[in-house]
C-alpha cells in the first residue's frame, strides 16, 4: 500500500521522525512487514504467536511512510495488534485506503502471494530488482490457503486412502464453492459438473448429493431439490435478494433469479444454476481436510466466473438437441496447477477415479432413457428360493455403485410375498475359517453381501454354511441342489472326520430386496435367471479352497468373472436346454475388461483382502 501512494501525504514534521521526505527503505519496509502481517493471519497463527510477543514489526508497521496526517495516535493501535486482532485489522484499515470496510482480505492476501511469486521469479533474473507491477494489475487469482471460510474453494483430493473411484464419483477432482461456513454447518456446491439437463431455459449443473430433487439421481435423491442461482450483478434489485459468497460473486434462489429476469433487471446468461449441495456438520470437513480429502484455496470472482462460463460456453446447449456434460477436469487440472500442485494432476492424470467419473457423467447428467416396459407376468416365479441369478450381460448398474455385484451369481435362499434375500457366491475373500480337524481344515469365506445375516442357520457372527451333499444333514434350498447347515453342525461333522472342510462353501453377509425392487432389475435386464445352475457348483466350490500350508494372503484370489461367465452360456432361463447333467460344451471368449471390471478388482482389493497387481509385483521384487 505505502509503495503504491509513494510519499502522499505532506511534509513530515522534523521532531516526529527526523527526515523531510519519505525513504524507499521504510516503505520496503512497510511492505515487508505488512505481507508478513497478513500471510500470518491467513495462516490462522494468533498474533501473539505470529509475531512472539515483540512490537518491533508493528512498530516498522506504524511509522514507516505513514503520512502524517494520519499518524496521530496510531502507533499504540497498531502496537495493540499483539494483544487483539480485531484492533490490528482497524489499524490496518486506519493506515491504507485499500483496507476500507468494502475490502475482501482474500484480495489483500492474493496481491500478496502474487507479488512475493512475481518479485521471487525477478529476484532470479534480475539480482533481486525490485517488481513494479501495480497491485490493481491482477485481475485473477488463485493460491492455496490453510483457511476453511466462506467463499474458500476446496479441490478434490488424490491422496486418500479410499479415494472416490467406488462411490460418490462426483466429488472426485471437483471444484466446490463454499457458500456458507460457520459454527453450526458447511455448505458448498460443486462448481464444475455442468450437466446436459435444462431447467425454463438454463443449464443445470449438479451442485451436491443433497437437495438435488431427483433431477439426477432418481430414487437414490436426498431431499427435494434446492436451486442456487451464482451471479456477478451488482445493482441495487439484485442485491435485495441475492447473498454475497466473496466479492463480485452471489447467489440468489431460482425463483427470484426468474424475477431479475422477468423485471429487465438481469439476462438468463447472468446466472449459473446449480441442483443441489454439498453440506458437512461442524468440524467434519476440517476433518475430511486432515484426511487428504481436499484441498484448500482462494480464488477471486475473475477466475471462478471466467472458468463457469467456460465450461458453459463451451459445450452446446441442451436444447441444441446433442444433450452434452462435462467431467470438469480440466477446471480442477488448472486450479490445481495454479497452487502448485502440478505433480498430483500428472501423476492422476487418466487414473481409474478419472474413468469412474466420465462412467458417472454419463450415467447421471445425461437425460435418462425412459424405463422399459413392464412385463405383463411376473418374471420371479412365486416360489423363487433356489433360483440362481445372474448380473445382466449388458448392464451398467454395478459400475458405479454395489460393484460386489458385478458379474455375480446370487443365490435366492429367502422369500414372502414383500422380501427376498440372495447370497452373492462367486466372490470370495482372503478371510477364511480354520477347524481343529485331523486334515487340512482352512476354508475362504466368501462374501455374500452387505447385509448381515441373522437367521436362516447364519451364526453369530453371521456366517452361513452351505454345502451339497444329500447324505449330510441340512436344509434344503429350492431346487438348487444346495443345502444350509448350522455351522456347529458342520464343525462337529468335520472334527470327527465324517465331512471335510472343503465340502462347504462358508459365506458371510446377504442381499435383501424388496420383491418389487427385484422384479424391477430383471425388468431392465440389471439381472437374470440362469437355467440349470448345479452345472456352475464345481467351479463355484473351487474358489474357497486353499492348499495345504498356504497362508491366508499367499494366493492370487479369483474375481469370479469365469464362472459369471460360464453362467452366461447356459442360455436363457425359459429355453430349452440339454440334459442337467451334461456340462457346458463350449466357451465363447470373455469380453475385453472394461472399467466395470477394474471398479470390481479395486473392490476385492479393498474390501475382500484381495492383493493388487503393484502389491504383488513388490512382493516378487522383494
Amino acid at each position: 500500500a505505502a509503495r503504491r501512494r509513494g510519499g502522499d501525504g505532506g511534509a513530515p514534521s522534523s521532531h516526529a521522525h527526523g527526515s523531510t521526505t519519505a525513504q524507499p527503505e521504510p516503505r520496503l519496509a512497510w511492505t515487508v512487514e505488512m505481507r508478513r502481517l497478513i500471510v500470518l493471519l491467513a495462516a490462522g497463527l494468533p498474533p501473539t504467536q505470529a509475531y512472539g510477543g515483540s512490537t518491533s514489526g508493528m512498530r516498522v508497521l506504524s511509522r514507516a511512510a505513514v503520512p502524517w496526517r494520519e499518524y496521530s495516535g496510531l502507533a499504540d493501535a497498531v502496537a495493540g495488534f499483539v494483544q487483539r486482532e480485531g484492533e490490528a485489522l482497524a489499524a490496518l484499515r486506519t493506515c491504507s485506503p485499500l483496507m476500507s470496510e468494502d475490502v475482501d482480505w482474500r484480495d489483500v492476501r492474493a496481491r500478496l502471494v502474487a507479488r512475493e511469486k512475481q518479485e521471487a521469479q525477478k529476484s532470479e533474473a534480475e539480482g533481486n530488482t525490485e517488481s513494479d507491477v501495480p497491485g490493481d494489475s491482477i485481475s485473477g487469482f488463485v493460491y492455496e490457503s490453510p483457511l476453511i471460510e466462506q467463499g474458500s474453494v476446496i479441490l478434490g483430493g488424490t491422496l486418500q486412502d479410499f479415494g472416490f473411484a467406488l462411490r460418490q464419483q462426483y466429488f472426485h477432482k471437483s471444484v466446490m464453492l463454499l457458500l456458507q461456513h460457520d459454527d453450526g454447518f458447511t455448505k458448498g456446491i460443486i462448481l464444475n459438473r455442468p450437466s446436459g439437463l435444462e431447467l425454463d431455459g438454463w443449464r443445470v449443473w449438479f451442485g451436491g448429493d443433497v437437495g438435488e430433487g431427483g433431477m439426477f439421481r432418481g430414487r437414490d435423491a436426498k431431499g427435494a431439490a434446492e436451486i442456487t442461482c451464482l451471479h456477478s450483478i451488482q445493482s441495487k434489485a439484485a442485491e435485495l435478494v441475492s447473498v454475497p459468497v466473496i466479492r463480485g460473486v452471489y447467489y440468489s434462489t431460482l425463483e427470484s433469479a426468474q424475477a431479475l429476469v422477468e423485471q429487465g433487471e438481469a439476462e438468463k446468461q447472468d446466472f449459473w444454476l446449480f441442483a443441489g449441495y454439498a453440506g458437512w456438520a461442524p468440524r467434519q470437513l476440517q476433518g475430511e481436510v486432515d484426511r487428504n480429502s481436499w484441498y484448500l484455496a482462494a480464488a477471486d470472482s475473475a477466475v471462478l466466473l471466467r472458468e463457469l462460463l467456460h465450461q458453459g460456453t463451451d459445450l452446446p446447449p441442451p436444447s441444441a438437441g446433442a444433450a452434452s456434460a462435462g467431467d470438469g477436469l480440466q477446471t480442477w487440472e488448472k486450479l490445481m496447477c495454479s497452487i502448485g500442485k502440478q505433480n498430483e494432476v500428472f501423476r492422476t492424470r487418466g487414473s481409474l477415479e478419472d474413468r469412474m467419473l466420465k462412467e458417472w457423467v454419463s450415467v447421471y447428467l445425461l437425460p435418462r432413457s425412459p424405463p422399459k416396459p413392464r412385463s405383463a407376468t411376473p418374471l420371479l416365479p412365486s416360489d423363487a428360493v433356489g433360483l440362481v441369478l445372474r448380473s445382466g450381460q449388458e448392464t451398467k448398474r454395478y459400475t458405479l455403485q454395489d460393484q460386489f455385484m458385478h458379474k455375480a451369481l446370487v443365490l435366492i435362499v429367502y422369500e414372502s410375498s414383500n422380501v427376498c434375500i440372495g447370497l452373492v457366491l462367486n466372490r470370495v475373500t482372503s478371510f477364511a475359517v480354520e477347524l481343529k480337524a485331523p486334515s487340512s481344515s482352512r476354508r475362504r469365506i466368501c462374501f455374500g453381501g452387505q447385509s448381515k445375516l441373522r437367521t436362516l442357520d447364519a451364526d453369530e457372527n453371521g456366517l452361513l454354511w452351505l454345502h451339497r451333499r444329500p447324505d449330510y444333514a441340512g436344509t434344503k434350498i429350492g431346487s438348487s441342489g444346495l443345502y444350509r447347515i448350522p455351522s456347529k453342525q458342520a464343525a462337529a461333522m468335520v472334527a470327527e472326520g465324517s465331512a471335510k472342510v472343503s465340502d462347504f462353501l462358508i459365506v458371510a453377509g446377504a442381499v435383501a430386496w424388496d420383491r418389487p425392487d427385484l422384479e424391477e432389475l430383471l425388468n431392465e435386464g440389471d439381472l437374470e435367471l440362469v437355467p440349470k445352475a448345479q452345472r456352475l457348483w464345481d467351479g463355484v466350490w473351487s474358489l474357497a479352497g486353499m492348499a495345504e500350508g498356504e497362508g491366508v494372503g499367499d494366493a492370487s484370489l479369483s474375481d469370479g468373472t469365469a464362472i459369471w461367465w460360464a453362467a452366461t452360456n447356459l442360455g436363457d432361463f425359459n429355453a430349452d436346454t440339454n440334459d442337467d447333467n451334461e456340462a457346458p460344451m463350449s466357451l465363447r471368449a470373455m469380453p475385453t475388461p472394461q472399467v466395470a471390471d477394474e471398479a470390481l478388482r479395486d473392490w476385492l482389493n479393498f474390501f475382500g483382502g484381495h492383493r493388487s497387481v503393484s502389491d504383488a509385483a513388490d512382493e516378487e521384487s522383494r
